[in-house]
């Protein structure tokens, strides 16, 4: 695995878009002030990760840290990263064999470097991003945050709000550095514009089917014809499926993958249980179109 990348840039010039350019300013305003940490609010697929990489390369910190939770995810971030900042920085994952203790821009994922953080001084690092902040609250992230002592901390999230009473926001000192809803993507044509359909759910015995105890039903024949009616009736292209079926638990998954594969489908289920190899293959599968459909739970 080629996890230290010295690499110029190459390609097409990556530069920012119009709402990029917006977020780059106000994080410049923030900059000047010294403001110490701030939460980047941008929905899914709007460039949070370049946006993070543009700021790097406007502010020029000596050393860069860049946390996530995957694997995949960390491994596409520093391809962003290099495409942006090119030779100007040293690349490395740490926790991989060709770690390099030396590079000036390291990426870490959040569970090896919880339980590693005697392995860096407090102030190694001038700018740390966290992907995925809404996850900040949990004790490995907050350990983390805690340790370090970076001239700025940006945490970047699609999903602030959480459920588990965990203050996000507070953990950022409630400084909003911008904010890109999903509205705005679609309006400045970040984003693809989508339809959403609601569909009711199947009804057997008067029951319906969001009791979870009712597995057999969840399951049921019945069920699955119900719902593979409503995919054929609402799909437009039918020769070019990519979906994600999202399931209440992981043998529902299980269950309704084998039993649309009867019907000629080609599925597979994921879990939270499944190596990192399993996610990609079952990824790459679906962009080669060998798969129609992966259900899941947790991911």
């Amino acid at each position: 695995e080629g996890s230290t990348i010295s690499s110029s840039s190459s390609g097409d010039e990556i530069t920012p878009n119009k709402m990029q350019k917006s977020a780059l300013a106000s994080l410049e305003r923030l900059h000047a002030s010294n403001t110490p940490r701030a939460l980047l609010v941008s929905a899914t697929g709007t460039g949070k990760t370049y946006l993070s990489a543009f700021d790097v390369l406007a502010t020029k910190p000596k050393r860069v840290l860049f946390i996530s939770h995957r694997k995949r995810i960390l491994e596409a971030s520093l391809e962003s990263f290099i495409r942006v900042l090119g030779d100007a920085y040293s690349y490395s994952i740490y926790g991989t064999p060709s770690w390099n203790p030396d590079c000036t821009c390291a990426f870490a994922m959040m569970g090896m470097l919880a339980k590693h953080l005697d392995c860096f001084e407090p102030d190694r690092f001038d700018y740390i991003v966290i992907d995925e902040a809404h996850r900040a609250g949990a004790e490995s992230y907050r350990r983390i945050i805690d340790y370090f002592r970076p001239v700025f901390l940006l945490g970047m999230t699609a999903t602030p709000s959480r459920t588990d009473q965990q203050d996000v926001y507070a953990i950022f000192n409630h400084v909003i550095a911008y904010r890109i809803t999903l509205q705005d993507a679609l309006s400045n044509d970040m984003l693809c514009p989508f339809h959403y359909f609601g569909i009711h759910d199947l009804e057997i015995d008067d029951r319906k089917m969001d009791d979870v105890g009712a597995f057999a039903k969840l399951t049921s024949e019945e069920r699955v014809k119900h719902v593979i009616d409503q995919i054929e009736a609402y799909t437009v292209d039918k020769e070019k499926i990519r979906g994600i079926v999202f399931c209440s638990r992981n043998d529902e998954a299980r269950e309704l993958s084998m039993r649309f594969n009867e019907h000629g489908y080609r599925t597979l289920a994921l879990s939270g249980s499944d190596s990192d190899k399993e996610r990609n293959d079952a990824i790459e599968m679906l962009e080669a179109g060998d798969l129609d459909y992966i259900f899941t739970v947790d991911i």
